[in-house]
């Protein structure tokens, strides 16, 4: 027995002496071999050579790209991060000549979009106007519109204080054609083992003249920039990757003093989702609030990553971005797939979009600089070979709020129009406006235009309102009467009142009903109004903006709630307002209704400090409307209202026996369209004043009859 046990115990020390030698010791704890001294000083001496020739291949300024084609053999416990020159490109141009409607600036830095200006000399930027407006990239702060991340790459990075949204890429390759230019560039993982290209393509028209310019209003792809973002594996092994992209950095916001509207994000979704809306107030607040439960101030990647988490939008989205009064910037990704399979949770490109705020306003918040940024579903990526490579591309359009540029597919921006409760009375009092300008008309005479063409149509419904007045004019007595009558008795009062008015056939609210069938025509007209684009930097007298306050001279200081800007227009429309009220407003008969006039004189003034911001062309619209309605009420009569000194009315009543009609009194007065003929539209208005006369008159005399009676 002992001598099996001693075998067993030698052979099994055989066994484990033969296992550390061979397989054990080799494998976890290798020997360290010193070189020897000529050996390790050649070894030293051919790395620096290597690492000296990358970096001289990268900053040769005659041959910017030698890199790329190399292949150097690196450590593979070491990456070497190799850093592209830093370089810039131009899509498009300014020059009205070129074809283009955009200049788009790119830059190696994240391969990322710095600019976007457009072409058209009609959008000239309203502090200088020998320079075109930059609707993209007005911001100080390094975001950069399209800026990529990948977190494969940026962890490689991270060690040389890099991500891969502020290194430089590799400017690949350019070309430029008659159907447009493109710019492409490119980032190899340090590890070698994925490459990402980004590529711009902007298209191009060849088109003159009055053809390019109506493209210019009218073609969405003129102001399209697509962009595509390729995703190769270099490695034999399948990999997932995310990447998350930067919105519209550095939106155009301009006319700040003045304007009432800000920075918007608008994002709206394929599945049925309603759309959001979120305002550059709203995404500061988000972030102060978080701030304030932390007690400190986030830094931006903390920020980002809140609003990652907690104000998402999860649902596949057909376009996001952000506007402001009359242009916009908007990302739309272009997937041929069905919607059932762009929407679903895992085959959708993006997986969340959320707001992020680029640069807070210290004094007013809804100034802040806001914008989006997309988080994509993981992309998986086969082996090196077939199936290896993967496209997301996306539309980028820059350019004007107009219908015809935001309707159409992708976009179907509707939304960002924002044409209000009345959107479809606006839509078309905007093509009534440009179908007037179309005919050659300034478009301070095609605002006028448009006043005279709906107050005309709307003659019917101001007739029946002035005929209503007068009724309730001549009530006016009795009203006081039973007033007095029913002081302490408000039932009674009332249902005196409703008597009244019934048994002279008046309709209490029938002065009212018109008033409310007008609102929709003029708040659609007013938001169209407020929108149009066109109005900006159209010139009249010393007015260099109808989309703007027309700013006669700049004020040596500020007046609270006005501003520095003194105003002439919004002056005519309140005093407009004024002289309406004093001239067609019947004179107080209590104490109650004169308050009440003063109240409606102050708001008059009220809405005057709100017009002292409004564009110019609004002011426009106002005034003309004003100088109609008081022109069309003196025509129905309405001007009588207001009694004159030194003149008295008489009226002729008949008695019971149907005696001819006496001749008037000298004191009688006498309508002054009687007798005369007044051919075309002005006789027609004369004829329901007269009209309307004839009904106050024969109300008159039953009143007077029963008077008598009595």
């Amino acid at each position: 027995m002992e001598n099996r046990r001693l075998f067993t115990f030698l052979m099994t020390s055989l066994l484990f002496m033969i296992l550390w030698g061979q397989y054990l010791q080799p494998k976890f704890f290798p020997e360290k071999k010193k070189p020897k001294v000529a050996d390790q000083q050649i070894a030293d001496a051919a790395k620096a050579d290597l690492q000296q020739a990358i970096v001289a291949e990268v900053s040769d300024p005659a041959n910017p790209h030698a890199s790329a084609d190399a292949d150097p053999v690196q450590p593979v416990a070491e990456l070497i991060i190799l850093d592209y020159p830093s370089q810039e490109f131009t899509l498009g141009s300014i020059d009205p000549k070129s074809g283009y409607a955009l200049a788009v600036d790119l830059t190696s830095t994240g391969a990322a979009i710095e600019s976007v200006r457009l072409t058209s000399p009609q959008f000239r930027d309203l502090r200088d106007e020998t320079l075109q407006a930059r609707i993209v990239g007005n911001t100080p702060t390094p975001d950069r519109t399209f800026s990529t991340a990948f977190a494969v790459i940026d962890k490689q990075l991270e060690k040389a204080g890099q991500t891969l949204e502020t290194t430089n890429w590799k400017l690949a390759g350019t070309d430029e054609n008659e159907e447009g230019c493109s710019a492409t560039f490119e980032y190899e993982a340090p590890d070698k083992s994925l490459r990402i290209r980004k590529s711009y393509t902007l298209p191009k028209l060849n088109l003159t003249g009055k053809a390019l310019e109506k493209a210019w209003r009218d073609d969405p792809s003129f102001y399209t920039l697509q962009v595509a973002i390729e995703m190769t594996n270099l490695s034999d092994k399948q990999q997932s990757i995310e990447y998350e992209m930067q919105g519209p950095v550095g939106v155009l916001l301009e006319n700040q003093e003045h304007t009432s509207k800000y920075r918007d994000i608008h994002i709206e979704f394929i599945d049925g989702t309603k759309g959001a809306t979120t305002t550059a107030d709203t995404v500061r607040k988000y972030v102060n609030d978080v701030e304030e439960e932390k007690g400190q101030t986030l830094p931006q990647k903390e920020q980002f990553d809140f609003l990652r988490e907690e104000k998402e939008w999860t649902s596949a989205f057909r376009y996001a971005g952000v506007d402001v009064q009359f242009f916009a910037a908007l990302i739309s990704p272009l997937d041929d797939r069905p919607d059932e399979i762009r929407s679903d949770v895992s085959t959708k490109w993006i997986e969340r979009t959320f707001p992020v705020l680029i640069l807070p306003d210290p004094v007013e918040p809804r100034m802040s600089d806001v914008s989006i940024r997309m988080a994509s579903n993981p992309v998986v990526l086969q082996p090196k070979g077939d199936g290896d490579s993967i496209t997301h591309k996306f539309a980028f359009f820059v350019g004007p709020k107009r219908r015809e540029l935001l309707d159409p597919a992708p976009m179907s921006a509707g939304q960002v129009l924002n044409y209000g409760w009345f959107g479809f009375v606006a839509r078309g009092m905007h093509y009534l406006l440009d179908t007037f300008y179309t005919f050659g008309l300034p478009y301070f005479l095609a605002i006028i235009s448009l006043t005279i063409l709906v107050r005309g149509l709307m003659f019917p419904i101001s007739r029946k309102q002035a005929i209503s007045a007068a009724r309730m004019k001549e009530l006016q007595p009795k009203l006081t009467e039973l007033k007095a009558k029913y002081a302490d008795d408000r039932e009674k009062l009332a249902k005196a009142q409703m008597e009244l008015w019934r048994k002279h056939k008046i309709n209490p609210i029938g002065g009212c009903l018109p008033l409310f069938l007008q609102m929709p025509i003029f708040i659609g007209l007013y938001t169209a109004l407020n929108s149009a684009v066109d109005l900006r930097q159209q010139k009249l007298l010393w007015i260099n903006n109808l989309a703007g306050p027309d700013a006669l001279f700049r004020l040596p200081f500020n007046v609270p709630f006005l501003g520095y800007d003194f105003s002439v227009l919004p002056l005519c429309t309140v005093g407009l307002f004024l002289t309406q009220q004093k001239m067609f407003m019947p004179p107080a008969t209590d104490e109650q209704q004169e308050a009440q006039y003063k109240m409606m004189n102050i708001m008059t003034l009220f809405m005057g400090v709100m017009f002292w911001h409004q564009p110019a062309g609004l002011c426009i619209y106002f005034i003309a409307s004003s100088l109609w309605s008081i022109a069309e009420r003196k025509l129905l009569g309405a001007g009588s209202m207001t009694p004159t000194s030194g003149a008295s009315v008489e009226v002729i009543e008949p008695d019971n026996n149907s005696k001819p009609a006496a001749k008037p009194k000298a004191n009688q007065v006498v309508s002054p369209a009687e007798g005369r003929k007044v051919p075309g539209f002005l006789k027609k208005l004369l004829d329901a004043a007269q009209n309307a006369r004839d009904q106050a008159d024969q109300q008159r005399e039953k009143e007077s009859r029963k008077g008598k009676k009595r």
